[in-house]
């Protein structure tokens, strides 16, 4: 939430109701007239001369970020003594000021306090009588005071006393220009704007509302504090999912600024902000990039390359870039942001954690979990030494660092992180913030991963009720979750209470996105499983009929219409597997830096943790190998005498993974390619992997006759082109055009059933030909293979490979449909198998050294 920079840029200016900005300007009560000779030889003094230039300088170091600078001027100026009550209530105000931007919060409340008493024990009486113009008085400056204290108030989520100041402050106000001045709209916003961080979106309405009604006339909402009013409008409606009424008030908000302001104002950059995160949040990178751009080329001119704000700035790039899968210019930016925050604010600064929480999570990303926990932890201890230990900060660092252990399958440790979390933010925040609700599908995402369906579901009910509340009953995150307790029950077989919420959601979509959309044949289809579940054919088959003419007219929807998926029968020749073999090969990062991809080494290294926590794989019998280490030559060596083909045995288990790019069939060889790190994309047939001879080396070297092959590659999709970007900052908005789904162009037509797949062997496809393979929206994993782990644990140790099939191919699809409306169906194909259907948990009987 950007909540905190939008307040601290609009109280850093005055309060609107006096005649001109009271910090930003030097007093004018200071200044000589030009008819009083003697005045004009008192002002060619040189102490006042001296307190007039350390004021402007303080002031100007503050604006560009040297806050270090600042601090020393004011307190210079404070010991040169002010010359009025006035003088020293601005510089005790610029003081106060710059403590709470450097993040010394005690020493600012303490002045800010003080500095407000004062102030009003000096000048009580004025504060009981009527607003005076051009009498400036320390009193003036109080509700700035208070305003500027409420966000050192709101920088440590302190939401009582920020309610209780900010009140204060629209107190004194009223009482000096009535209660229908616009003026009241400083205070009034910064109340909204807590009540938004506070979670409290029905009492930010209510404020927001009463707000607006202040300027009732065209020349009223000439005022910049009318456009102020309409982002937080804009903000609310954000909070509360309505991003399309929300980007066009954030549109027209950004206009209303620049007609008052100008193009290049910082106050442009703060609404651009939360506009770039909008973006960001619906995956609609090439609008975030740019928007984030602006942001940074404004900073660069109105506040330096030196301002920590420019830094912040470089952050936001980053994590577009980072969801872009572009981690190498992510952790540049990163690495930049921190240089420039840390010569700002020191290395013992709140921002400086943010930078490390970052970095942690590119790294998480790239399944690099030893850098990514080593990271988090560090931000983690940071922020325990300068926070107070209730500090939603703190509470949101655990919930990145509980993240990270989970990817790692370390369930215990982060199930403890996520429940501290939940019960400071519970206690900070409130039991019924929104911001809640993320750490509480996670706490929910972790119990039933270990099948602890009675922690789960109060978890997902929690959810649930939370997002209803807060969001509405028809909202996309509600029927998100609504599915996520229909699986809950389905998996318990409690089909009579996941009915209702099938046909809820399957009511709200029709009502969101029609009933010919894709949303809605994802809610058929998985009406008509529950009743298939249930022999309910009569009930299923016009459910699934529905469906099938919607996902028909959708990509990749006609592929699947005549798909039969293969079977695995048992054989009275099925012998005891003596030991297991795995292969795990990923690749995000790739010497052609144009083609890489999102979270394919992430894939790969989460699937090998879980053939090891979960499918009694032992540690030395899986190898990985991701990003340059997977080169085409390391792969082949792997496969064959270098490992793999040395180690298994003909009554051994092998299974062999690979996530990376897919290339089209190429026609002077008919052939399909793998992608390996070192692979030219220009000369495919000499750099490239032959899916085709993939299956082939594996029958050949490999002396085993059960082997499993998944490939979760691309059958079509992009990869922008980055080798002519010259610049520090990429501008172009053509630059990473679907880096979620894989493949090199929209052409590859891969015919699974033209693999030479010997007998013993079954490859999984993570689609069929024509058909793209999609990343997640909503986890950092493709779709494919976070579903593919979910089904080998469908029926605990003893799942088959037809029964994760099954679950996966619902799975994968319902996502897919819902998120990418698109259709993406995985594709299980056996040739001559001579084998049971293979359980991957199955326990070696004869397990050997991997060494």
């Amino acid at each position: 939430m950007r909540s905190k920079r939008i307040l601290s840029a609009v109280f850093g200016l005055s309060f609107a109701l006096m005649p001109e900005p009271s910090y930003a300007a030097i007093s004018r009560s200071d200044q000589p007239s030009a008819a009083d000779p003697a005045a004009a030889t008192a002002a060619s003094s040189a102490p006042l001369l001296q307190m007039e230039t350390l004021i402007a300088s303080a002031q100007a170091n503050y604006q560009h970020g040297r806050y270090k600078e600042a601090v020393q001027l004011f307190e210079q100026a404070q010991q040169l003594g002010a010359k009025t009550s006035y003088q020293k209530a601005l510089i005790s105000l610029g003081l106060a000021e710059a403590y709470r931007s450097s993040g010394r919060y005690k020493e600012a409340e303490v002045l800010f306090k003080s500095s407000i008493e004062e102030a009003e024990q000096q000048d009580k009486k004025h504060l009981n009588k009527k607003y005076k113009e051009n009498k400036e008085r320390a009193s003036d400056l109080v509700p700035t005071m208070m305003s500027n204290l409420s966000v050192l108030y709101l920088d440590q989520s302190r939401f009582p006393e920020c309610e209780q100041i900010l009140n204060s402050s629209l107190a004194i106000a009223t009482k000096k220009v009535g209660p229908r001045n616009t003026a009241l709209a400083l205070p009034l916003n910064g109340l909204t704007r807590l009540y938004i961080k506070w979670g409290r979106l029905d009492d930010a309405k209510s404020i927001n509302d009463r707000t607006l009604s202040l300027f009732n006339s065209p020349r009223s909402r000439q005022n910049w504090l009318y456009p102020y009013t309409s982002f937080n409008l804009a903000q609310i409606l954000n909070e509360k999912g309505n991003y399309k009424q929300s980007e066009a008030l954030y549109k027209a908000t950004l206009l209303g600024v620049q007609s008052l302001l100008g193009f290049e104002h910082e106050y442009v950059a703060t609404v651009l902000e939360p506009l770039g995160e909008l973006y960001r949040k619906e995956s609609r990178y090439a609008e975030a990039r740019k928007t984030f751009q602006q942001v940074r080329k404004i900073r660069e001119s109105a506040l330096t390359k030196e301002h920590p704000d420019y830094g912040k700035a470089l952050l936001d790039l980053a994590l577009v870039y980072r969801d872009e899968g572009r981690y190498a210019k992510a952790q540049e930016l990163c690495q930049q942001a921190t240089t420039i925050i840390e010569r700002a604010l020191g290395k013992d600064n709140v921002e400086i954690s943010k930078c490390w929480i970052t970095q942690a999570s590119i790294a998480r990303y790239q399944g690099r979990y030893s850098e990514a926990e080593e990271l988090a932890r560090r931000a983690l201890q940071l922020d325990e030494s300068l926070l107070t230990a209730d500090h939603p900060a703190i509470a949101h660092d655990l919930v990145e660092l509980g993240n990270i252990l989970a990817d790692e399958r370390k369930f215990s440790d982060a199930e403890s992180l996520l429940n501290k979390s939940l019960k400071i933010s519970k206690e900070k925040l409130g039991a019924d913030h929104p911001d809640i609700a993320t750490t509480i599908h996670s706490l929910a995402e972790i119990y039933l991963a270990q099948k602890d369906y009675a922690k789960a579901e109060p978890m997902f009910r929690s959810s649930l009720d939370l997002a209803e509340k807060t969001l509405g009953p028809d909202s996309t995150q509600v029927i998100n979750d609504q599915r996520d307790l229909c699986e809950l029950f389905v998996a318990q077989k409690r089909y009579d209470e996941a009915e209702p919420l099938l046909k809820r959601a399957l009511t709200a979509d029709e009502k969101l996105f029609g009933q010919k959309s894709p949303q809605v044949a994802r809610d058929l289809e998985a009406l008509a499983d529950l009743y298939s579940r249930q022999d309910k054919k009569d009930l299923a088959d016009p459910l699934l009929k529905q469906s099938r003419e919607i996902t028909a007219e959708l990509p990749g929807g006609s592929a699947v219409q005549n798909y039969t998926a293969a079977t695995l029968a048992g054989s009275t020749r099925d012998k005891t597997v003596a030991d297991k073999w795995a292969l795990v090969v990923g690749v995000s990062n790739f010497k052609d830096s144009s083609i890489n991809l999102k979270y394919a080494a992430k894939d790969a290294t989460d699937f090998k943790n879980f053939l090891v926590s979960q499918e009694s794989f032992s540690t030395d019998h899986v190898l990985l190998l991701t990003d340059a280490n997977a080169t085409k030559q390391e792969i082949i060596s792997k496969l064959g005498d270098g490992w793999l083909g040395k180690h298994a045995q003909n009554d051994d288990l092998v299974v062999v993974y690979v996530s990376s790019h897919g290339s089209p069939s190429q026609e002077d060889v008919g052939v399909n390619f793998l992608v390996a790190h070192d692979t030219d994309k220009s000369k495919l047939v000499s750099t490239g992997l032959p899916m085709q001879w993939l299956t082939k080396i594996i029958q050949e070297q490999v002396h085993c006759k059960r082997v499993v092959v998944i490939l979760d590659v691309c059958h079509s999709g992009s990869a922008g082109d980055v080798s002519k970007r010259t610049s520090e900052f990429d501008d172009d908005d053509t630059a990473a055009k679907d880096s979620a789904s894989k493949g090199l162009d929209r052409s590859v037509k891969l015919d699974v059933s033209g693999l030479q797949v010997g007998s013993g062997q079954v490859v999984l496809c993570s689609s069929l030909a024509d058909q793209v393979s999609w990343e997640s929206k909503n986890y950092p994993n493709s779709v494919f293979t976070r579903r593919l782990i979910e089904a080998l644990q469908c029926k605990g140790k003893d799942t088959t490979l037809n029964e994760a099939y099954e679950r996966l191919q619902s799975s994968v699809g319902a996502e897919v449909l819902s998120d990418r409306s698109m259709v993406q169906t995985p594709n299980l194909y056996n040739k001559n198998w001579t084998g049971g259907d293979p359980v991957l948990a199955v326990p070696g009987a004869r397990p050997r050294s991997g060494k």
